[in-house]
């Protein structure tokens, strides 16, 4: 608790409401759970002022950085002043050092394409209320890397970019321009595997597994809904149906296979962005009525038990080496402020029996 009221005395008046938080106050042991896990990662901060664990340019940083503000929060709307504040306190070394700032932009000088910057708008440009314009002491224009055209209307780049990396430009650009850009939708749409999920290939007619089709199905699902889908479009009822069969009884949603840490973070995020509370059972109730009446495993309360005194969230690939990934994707999870960017309304609240609408 000691951070948030170092950097709410630093921030003075610059609270800016780029995103209302959810309604209802987060419960105190959540808020402690992401204060402990925010400790743990400045205490991993690499000489260069990032968080690259796994040495692998652009992969943790930027989650590390919205983790951190996040954890940063004080009031009842997003304080980009706030966030800004929490991340430049962060000098490696003391006074003077470099911080996580410094860090990417050593990684955008060195050449990103435009879905990483569009990552890099999502996750730390537009959080931190910095100029994509004018990022980082390279002062770089990382909207042009985006939009070659210098304009919203010109379009993204999608060339170049996994089918990954266009689902974050769906949800850049929402931030940068006001609205997903239409020619992400349509390949988001195309690409959802009959069983509702989609995988990093954007492949639909690879009905087997990767492994990685809960975090790739909950930011396709969010680029859906930020495009203006309701939380009962076809296709999001399809992709909740999915994370159904993908949650065990304990509440973890797998990956590869194993109960993951990043997997259920990003299913807590996609129930949230559908209108959903995903502590409980109203989602799956909803989209699999046969469920009804059934126990709930709750996937936050799961996640919340995967946390070392430390303040590290451990994950199954751990064995590879320790990274930062988890507990910073972890945290997005439990806080859910930032992220999801956009929250569908009108799903049910289930205080009386919800009328099946999913039956694939």
């Amino acid at each position: 608790m000691l951070r948030r009221t170092i950097v709410a005395a630093a921030v003075v008046l610059t609270v800016v409401a780029a995103s209302a938080f959810p309604a209802g106050a987060v419960d105190p042991a959540v808020t402690a759970a992401a204060d402990r896990a925010a400790d743990w990662l400045e205490s991993e901060q690499q000489p260069d002022g990032g968080f690259e664990l796994a040495a692998f340019p652009g992969f943790e940083t930027s989650d590390a950085v919205l983790a951190i503000a996040m954890a940063a929060q004080t009031g009842a709307v997003w304080s980009a002043g706030e966030a800004l504040a929490a991340i430049e306190a962060l000098t490696y070394g003391g006074p003077g050092g470099p911080t996580p700032i410094d860090a990417l932009d050593d990684w955008v000088t060195g050449g990103i394409n435009a879905g990483e910057a569009a990552k890099l708008v999502l996750l730390v440009i537009e959080p931190l209320g910095l100029d994509p314009t004018d990022f980082g002491p390279s002062h770089t224009d990382v909207f042009s890397i985006l939009y070659p055209s210098g304009t919203c209307a010109g379009g993204p780049d999608l060339s170049g970019t996994y089918f990954y990396e266009k689902l974050s430009l769906g949800l850049a650009t929402k931030l940068l321009c006001g609205a997903v850009d239409p020619a992400v939708v349509p390949l988001v749409r195309a690409a959802q595997r009959p069983d509702g999920a989609w995988n990093n290939l954007g492949d639909p007619t690879l009905t087997t597994d990767l492994g990685d089709e809960v975090d790739v199905t909950s930011i396709a699902t969010q680029v859906l809904l930020a495009s203006g889908a309701a939380w009962d479009d076809p296709a999001v009822l399809r992709a909740l149906g999915y994370l159904v069969t993908m949650q065990d009884p304990t509440g973890a949603f797998r990956s590869y296979g194993e109960a993951d840490p990043n997997a259920t973070a990003m299913a807590m995020l996609v129930i949230a962005a559908a209108g959903f509370d995903p502590t409980a059972s109203c989602w799956r109730d909803t989209v699999a009525p046969a469920r009804v009446g059934t126990p709930y495993g709750d996937p936050e309360a799961w996640s919340l038990g995967r946390q070392q005194p430390d303040g590290r969230v451990v994950s199954p690939n751990d064995g590879y080496g320790v990274n930062s990934f988890a507990t910073s994707q972890s945290v997005q999870g439990w806080l859910r402020t930032w992220v999801p960017i956009t929250r569908a309304t009108g799903a049910p609240d289930c205080r009386a029996v919800p009328t099946p609408r999913f039956t694939g």
